[in-house]
């Protein structure tokens, strides 16, 4: 009896110390479980987390950029259709590139190269630039004057001795045809630059330089001899090695006497609604200032090079650009048009016409026509400002990237 009660008191202690523990255990704190978990929704790794049902910033941006894209070459092509069809419905033959910035909008050609042989003008295609040729030999003039082998204040006779008013005709005045010379009358039979010179020489003097504007070949012939003496190698070396193989123009030479057709197009007149194949072309008259044969492409590529600094320097350029007076908008070589905002050549020669021009708007808009027919009443100045008006009407992205 009494083994068996102190088994039962030893369970009832056991029992009050157990339920007594319990009471005294401190339960787990509400508040600080609350913000443990807080903690772990508050991680790093989970505040970036992008919320259900929504898209990843850079992701919108990627595919936002892919719709403007879209939409800058959906414009790009209504812009190419546009330009085809004008081509088109206007019966133009030649190659027509526009550039925006480094961006090549259209280069594409329409029309025959060669009619007889059914060959297609085409990116490719090579044309003679006439006058265009002028805008090279001037920037060799810059060249030279930048490496201090001549000035354009220099008076002619300072190369050419007993040359008629040589004292006050200076080379600044041979590049803006205000010398006053006179063209001779060219004879059929081969020359030389020298030869070129002495004909001239011979042509009595029609004006003072300054007072007067006339454009004339024969002011670039003495330019292009003048190349020749201070360089100590010809004008095609000079301008091939130091124009078209620093900016890497592959498809612009020059037609000589031993390479007379280089080319790839011909020149078309247009009579009685006919394509007329005109005469062949005599290098030796054109020494200088007509006798230079390029692309559309190449064109643009050396219109760039030489407004982005990479020929001759920026004051040389200022100079080159900045026209000789009221008598003309004619600079070095080149047309400035301050009222349509512009510069440009154009160049003549049998069939072919052929015009550049470089807008000074924000996007450097850039234009080169090289046509190889045309007829009496062709105006290639209009057929230039409808493309450019075509391109200011289009919805185009400004300032493209890319390189030509």
């Amino acid at each position: 009896m009494k083994v068996k009660n102190l088994v039962v008191f030893l369970l009832v202690v056991v029992l009050v110390f157990y339920m007594g523990g319990c009471e005294n255990s401190t339960p787990p704190n509400k508040e600080s479980a609350t913000k443990d978990f807080h903690n772990i929704n508050e991680s790093p790794k989970n505040k970036d987390k992008i919320p259900i049902g929504k898209k990843d910033p850079s992701i919108i941006k990627e595919e936002s950029e892919k719709e403007k894209a879209a939409l800058a070459q959906k414009n790009e092509e209504m812009l190419q259709q546009k330009i085809r069809e004008y081509l088109n419905t206007n019966s133009l033959s030649g190659t027509f590139a526009v550039v925006r910035g480094k961006h090549i909008l259209f280069n594409e050609g329409a029309g025959y190269a060669n009619i007889e042989e059914k060959s297609l003008n085409t990116a490719s295609t090579t044309y003679p630039i006439g006058s265009i040729t002028k805008i090279f030999v001037s920037t060799s003039i810059m060249m030279l004057q930048e490496r201090q082998l001549l000035n354009i204040q220099d008076p002619v006779s300072k190369y050419i001795a007993n040359f008629p008013n040589g004292d006050k005709i200076k080379l600044y005045h041979l590049l803006t045809h205000t010398s006053g010379i006179r063209s001779p009358n060219w004879q059929k039979s081969d020359k030389t630059p020298l030869n070129l010179v002495q004909e001239i020489e011979k042509a009595p003097i029609k004006f003072q330089p300054g007072e007067k504007w006339d454009y004339l070949d024969a002011n670039y012939m003495i330019l292009g001899y003048i190349v020749e003496k201070t360089s100590e190698i010809s004008l095609h070396q000079f301008i091939q090695e130091n124009i078209f193989n620093k900016i890497s123009l592959k498809e612009t030479g020059f037609f000589t006497h031993e390479n007379p057709v280089p080319y790839s197009s011909v020149g078309y007149m247009k009579q009685d609604d006919k394509d007329k194949p005109t005469n062949s072309l005599n290098p030796y008259v054109l020494f200088g200032c007509g006798d230079i044969y390029t692309t559309a492409y190449d064109m643009a590529q050396f219109d760039q090079a030489l407004l982005n600094g990479e020929l001759i320097s920026k004051n040389s350029l200022v100079q080159m650009t900045t026209p000789s007076g009221t008598h003309s908008k004619y600079a070095l070589g080149v047309y400035n048009d301050f009222d349509k905002n512009y510069y440009f050549s154009i160049g003549v020669l049998g069939g072919w016409y052929s015009m550049h021009a470089y807008y000074k708007d924000k996007d450097q808009t850039q234009i080169v026509i090289l046509m190889n027919s045309r007829s009496k009443t062709t105006e290639i100045g209009n057929i230039m400002r409808d493309i450019y008006q075509m391109v200011l009407d289009s919805p185009l992205s400004s300032n493209m990237d890319g390189a030509l």
